[in-house]
């Protein structure tokens, strides 16, 4: 081995020592999926909408007090639009929810400045 390569792997190993480590963002974010809700279309298709809850690490033991439901309707272009509510209780410090059908590759994105709210996301599927 040559002096160049092991100086240059003494300065780094140097370096990573005396930068210290950076910090893990592990524990800020809790993430919780709900259960997938099942939806049959107007025109009797069936399709998964899948529910992402991020909320503060602090509030993971309120983790089940969030519930949330769907609904179909026909989106007057042949498709469906999808309306999913997810009720955030009191007490949570907010909450961020990414709502997914992964078929159709469609999600809506809505996050909550504290707990004590709905959140309403919409889909438009396009299978009626």
């Amino acid at each position: 081995m040559s002096r160049r390569v092991i100086l240059v792997g003494a300065l780094a190993a140097g370096m990573l020592v005396l930068g210290g480590q950076g910090g893990a963002t592990a524990n800020v974010l809790w993430c919780m999926s709900e259960p997938p809700i099942p939806l049959v279309t107007p025109g009797g298709h069936n399709i998964t909408v899948n529910n992402m809850i991020y909320i503060s690490a602090a509030d993971r033991h309120r983790a089940s007090l969030i519930t949330d439901d769907a609904s179909a309707a026909p989106d007057g272009r042949g498709g469906t639009l999808v309306t999913i509510h997810v009720h955030v209780p009191a007490g949570v410090h907010g909450a961020a929810v990414v709502s997914s059908n992964f078929r159709y590759r469609v999600q809506d994105i809505r996050n909550t400045p504290a707990g004590g709210y709905t959140l309403t996301l919409t889909l438009d599927v396009p299978t009626s």
